[in-house]
C-alpha cells in the first residue's frame, strides 16, 4: 500500500512538472507571434492541485525485550574459627621488642620473666632512637610524683639537667662521627687546615671559625660547621656538668639531716653508715650519672650503682616496705621496687634490676634484710650484677649517700 501511494505521487509531480515547462515555452512563443495569436488559442487548462506528500510514517509499537535477571546470592561469609580450650588467647609480642634474654641463650636454673611489663629496646634499634631524640630513655622510667616541695623541685632540676647531658653527648658523638667522615674527604684546603691544626688538644674541635660568611656548601665549609657546633656544644656541656655536680652536693648534703628509715639491713657483712642497708657486699662497678652505656653503646642516664656478685648471690631489701613492682621491666630485666614511706618529704623507694628469680609479688610486705631476689643477667646486661636504684618521689638519686 505505501509503496503504490509512492508511485502515484511521483507520477503526478512528473506530470505536473512536464505541464510547466511546457506552459512556459507556449507563453515565450506567444509573445513574440503577437496579441492576436495569443487571443485565438484562449486561456491555458488549469491543472489540478497535486497532493503534498506527508513524511510521517507510522511504525508499529516496538515493545521491549523481557529480561530475567538470576538471582542474586548473598556472599557466603565464614565465621572465624573458634579458639580451643587449650589455644593461647595472649597477643603477640610488638615487632620493635626482643625476648627477655636479648638473644642470650637461657642459664641453668635462671627463672622465666614474672610478668611482660615493658618491652625491651633492641641492640640494633637504640642508633636509630637515639638519632630522633638524642635525649630519649631506652630504659622504661616509673612514674614521678608531682613537685610541689622545695627538695622535690630540685630533685626534678637535676633530673632534667642529666637529660639535657644526655642530649649534648648524644648529639657530640654523632657530630664527631659527621665531622670525622667530611675529613676522609679529597678535599686540598680540608686536608691542610686538618694538617695544620694537628696536635692540639684531643676533644677540642680542629678548627677555631665558629661563624664565617664563606661557608658554603663544600667539604671545607660543612668541616667548619660541624667543627664550630662542637665548639658551642662542648661549651654548654661543661656549663650542665657544673650545675649538675651542684645539684648532687645539695641533695646529699640533705641526706644527712633525714631521719634514720626504719630498720636499715645490717645484717650484710659490709654495711655503711648510711640510712639504707646495702643489698649485697658485691664490688662497685658502675656509678650513678650519666655514661656511655656498655650494651646499647649510645648516652644513657644510669639511674643507680651497679654492684658486681655471682649469679644466685641473694639480693637483701634496703629497708621495712611495701613492694609496688615486681616483674619483667624492659632494659631491667626481672625488677623490683619497694616503697619506704617518706624520707625528705618526698617517697622514698629503692629499686633492684637484673635479677635471675624474683621472690615477692607486688603488694607484699618486707622487712628489712629480707632476701627479695637472687642476682642474674636479665634485661639489658653485659655480665652478672646488682643494679641498685634509690629513687625520690620516683626520680633517681644517687644511692651512694644512702648506703
Amino acid at each position: 500500500m505505501g509503496e503504490r501511494w509512492w508511485r502515484q505521487a511521483t507520477l503526478a509531480t512528473v506530470a505536473g512538472a512536464t505541464l510547466m515547462v511546457a506552459s512556459f515555452c507556449l507563453d515565450a512563443g506567444a509573445a513574440t507571434a503577437g496579441a492576436q495569436t495569443s487571443s485565438a488559442q484562449g486561456p491555458l487548462p488549469t491543472l489540478p492541485t497535486l497532493p503534498n506528500p506527508s513524511l510521517t510514517v507510522s511504525l508499529p509499537p516496538v515493545k521491549p525485550p523481557k529480561v530475567t535477571l538470576p538471582p542474586i546470592k548473598p556472599p557466603t561469609v565464614k565465621p572465624p574459627p573458634v579458639p580451643s580450650a587449650t589455644a593461647s588467647t595472649r597477643p603477640p609480642a610488638p615487632p620493635a621488642t626482643t625476648p627477655p634474654t636479648a638473644g642470650k641463650l637461657p642459664r641453668v636454673g635462671v627463672s622465666a620473666p614474672a610478668s611482660n611489663d615493658g618491652p625491651m629496646v633492641s641492640p640494633g634499634s637504640a642508633p636509630a632512637l637515639t638519632a630522633g631524640d638524642p635525649g630519649a630513655d631506652l630504659y622504661p622510667q616509673p612514674p614521678v610524683d608531682a613537685a610541689v616541695t622545695p627538695q622535690a623541685r630540685q630533685v626534678a632540676a637535676l633530673s632534667d639537667v642529666q637529660h639535657r647531658i644526655q642530649y649534648l653527648e648524644n648529639i657530640l658523638a654523632r657530630t664527631r662521627d659527621d665531622l670525622a667522615r667530611v675529613q676522609r674527604g679529597p678535599d686540598p684546603v680540608l686536608q691542610l687546615l686538618t694538617s695544620l691544626t694537628a696536635g692540639g688538644d684531643a676533644d677540642a674541635s680542629p678548627f677555631a671559625v665558629a661563624d664565617s660568611a664563606d661557608v658554603v656548601d663544600t667539604p671545607t665549609g660543612r668541616a667548619v660547621a660541624l667543627s664550630g657546633a662542637i665548639t658551642s656544644g662542648q661549651a654548654e656541656l661543661v656549663r650542665r656538668r657544673t650545675e649538675e655536680a651542684r645539684l648532687r652536693q645539695e641533695i646529699s648534703r640533705r641526706v644527712r639531716a633525714v631521719p634514720a628509715v626504719a630498720a636499715p639491713a645490717r645484717t650484710v657483712a659490709t654495711v655503711g653508715g648510711g640510712l639504707l642497708g646495702r643489698p649485697l657486699s658485691g664490688r662497685l662497678t658502675s656509678k650513678y650519672g650519666t655514661r656511655f652505656d656498655p650494651y646499647y653503646h649510645v648516652w644513657q642516664l644510669h639511674p643507680g650503682v651497679d654492684l658486681a656478685a655471682p649469679i644466685g648471690t641473694p639480693i637483701l631489701a634496703a629497708a621495712d616496705g611495701r613492694v609496688s613492682r615486681a616483674g619483667w621491666y624492659g632494659g631491667y630485666g626481672n625488677y623490683t621496687c619497694i616503697d619506704h614511706g617518706r624520707a625528705d618529704g618526698q617517697r622514698l623507694s629503692t629499686c633492684y634490676g637484673h635479677q635471675s628469680k624474683l621472690m615477692v609479688s607486688p603488694g607484699q610486705r618486707i622487712r628489712a634484710g629480707q632476701v627479695i631476689g637472687l642476682v642474674g643477667s636479665t634485661g639489658a646486661s653485659t655480665g652478672p650484677h646488682l643494679h641498685f636504684e634509690v629513687r625520690l618521689g620516683g626520680r633517681p638519686v644517687d644511692p651512694l649517700p644512702w648506703i
